[in-house]
C-alpha cells in the first residue's frame, strides 16, 4: 500500500523543512511596506488631480450646456454661483444654470455643488455695475455680463489638500473655454497661464 503524503506549510517532518521562516516573512512584509510608502502618496496625488480636473470640466460642461440651451431655446440662460451666506460674487459653493423664460420666470435647470476638497480662489465673471457673478448666454450664444458687456475671464480651481494643484478655467475672447495647469512647464512657457 502506498502511503498518502500530506504537506503542510510549516512541516519539518520527512525530509527537511518546508515553508518559510519568520525572518523571511518579516523581510517580505518590510519590502511591501516600503513599496507602499513610496506608491501611496503618488496615487493620492493622482486622485487629487482627477478630482480637480473633474470639477473644472464640470464647470465648462455646464457653461457649454447653458450656451446650447440659449441657442436652441431662444431665451437667455445664466450660469451663476449658488448663493450661500448672501455672497453672490463667490463661486465656492458651486454653480447653477438658470433659464429666463418668456414670462420672466426663473427656473434652475442644473446645479453642481463643489466637492469639499475643491475651492475656487477667484471671484471671476463679476459684473462691474451690479457686483454679481454670472455669465449670461443670449439667444445668439454670446457670453455677456448682466448689462451686456463681453465676458472674458478666469476662475482658479484649487485643491485644499494639496495647495500646489491648481487649474485655471479660462474663457477667451473668441468664446472658447480651456483648462490651464499653471504648474505645467508647457503652459507656463507657451500659453501664459
Amino acid at each position: 500500500m502506498s502511503k498518502r503524503h500530506i504537506h503542510y506549510l510549516f512541516d519539518s517532518r520527512e525530509g527537511g523543512e518546508r515553508g518559510h521562516s519568520l525572518l523571511e516573512l518579516m523581510v517580505v512584509l518590510a519590502l511591501i511596506s516600503l513599496i507602499l510608502m513610496v506608491g501611496v502618496p503618488q496615487i493620492q496625488a493622482q486622485f487629487y488631480e482627477r478630482e480637480l480636473e473633474h470639477a473644472a470640466r464640470q464647470f465648462i460642461y455646464h457653461a457649454q450646456f447653458a450656451r446650447q440651451r440659449a441657442l436652441y431655446g431662444g431665451h437667455d440662460m445664466l450660469l451663476k454661483p449658488i448663493v450661500a451666506n448672501d455672497d453672490e460674487a463667490n463661486w465656492k459653493s458651486g454653480w447653477q444654470v438658470t433659464g429666463i423664460g418668456a414670462n420672466d420666470s426663473i427656473a434652475i435647470v442644473a446645479q453642481y455643488f463643489l466637492p469639499t476638497n475643491i475651492t475656487i480662489q477667484s471671484k471671476g465673471f463679476v459684473d462691474p455695475h451690479s457686483g454679481q457673478s454670472q455669465i449670461r448666454f443670449n439667444p445668439a450664444g454670446a457670453a455677456k455680463s448682466k448689462h451686456g458687456g463681453f465676458v472674458a475671464n478666469r476662475l482658479i480651481f484649487a485643491h485644499t489638500k494639496n495647495t500646489d494643484l491648481q487649474r485655471h478655467v479660462i474663457l477667451a475672447a473668441s468664446g472658447r473655454w480651456r483648462i490651464c495647469n499653471p504648474n505645467s512647464s508647457f503652459h507656463r512657457k507657451e500659453l501664459n497661464c
